[in-house]
């Protein structure tokens, strides 16, 4: 660098055309071979698929009832790949896309409220009617776990201020299944979650947060089995309902 400043400073002395041509040449080199910043700049939107894992802080809700169940642990692994819909940046730091991914998330509850003032309606809980209110609040005191599993899908929109700095926002539709356990009942639903977010990152590494909510709706699946193995109504199963929403944040890898 600087033996061809003190020749770019001997030539001017001599023949400023040739500082000219000097300059020119310097550019075209420029805008052949990009610098450093720029390659690493193309090389961080390559980073498209991600893998994000959250602390969940969840409510589950059974519709029968006016309380939450006291989740005592809830965590999730998200993996995934954003598609841009454009190759060029909107203004050299915009793009567009649609996320593919899938959720995985666990929840479990350990029931040890005093439910014996509830004063609402008596009402099926998977196949069993319960009659009284004593009967739902020995049911709400059984412990559980909850696993689900959905696939993530809906637009983004991520901005590129400076560097590998990277700011993204999402709106996901995930239809997803679960299995429920409570005590000796086991159940199967299904619900279509909605989740929103955003995601920090930088490089490879980010943080994020987001919210997810819906509604599941739950068969007791032994009660069903049965009945299907008798050749009975399996019509006559009840089902139950319940409303989860859950704040996430994350830690996100992207590679």
């Amino acid at each position: 660098m600087i033996l061809s400043s003190l020749l770019i400073m001997i030539l001017s002395a001599f023949n400023p055309i040739a500082v000219q041509d000097t300059s020119e040449i310097a550019l075209d080199a420029q805008e052949d071979h990009p610098n450093t910043e720029v390659v690493s700049d193309q090389g961080y939107w390559k980073k498209r698929k991600y893998n994000r894992i959250s602390y969940n802080n969840t409510m589950c809700t059974p519709l029968f009832i006016d309380e939450s169940y006291p989740v005592s642990m809830s965590f999730g692994l998200d993996c995934g790949r954003n598609i841009y819909l454009h190759k060029k940046p909107i203004a050299g730091v915009i793009k567009f896309g649609l996320d593919l991914g899938l959720d995985i998330n666990y929840m479990r509850f350990d029931n040890e409220g005093d439910y014996s003032d509830y004063e609402g309606p008596s009402g099926y809980t998977g196949s069993v009617f319960y009659e009284s209110d004593d009967d739902i609040d020995a049911f709400l005191k059984l412990s559980g776990n909850r696993v689900s599993i959905g696939l993530a899908v809906g637009p983004s929109v991520t901005w590129n201020p400076v560097g590998k700095l990277r700011l993204c926002g999402y709106y996901h539709v995930v239809p997803t299944g679960s299995l429920f356990a409570q005590g000796m009942g086991a159940y199967a639903g299904y619900s279509t979650m909605m989740k929103y977010g955003l995601e920090l990152s930088y490089g490879s590494i980010g943080v994020g947060v987001d919210r997810e909510s819906g509604m599941d709706t739950c068969t007791d699946m032994i009660s069903y089995y049965m009945a299907k193995s008798q050749e009975g109504d399996v019509s006559s199963i009840g089902s139950s309902r319940y409303f989860s929403e859950s704040l996430q944040v994350y830690l996100s890898l992207r590679f």
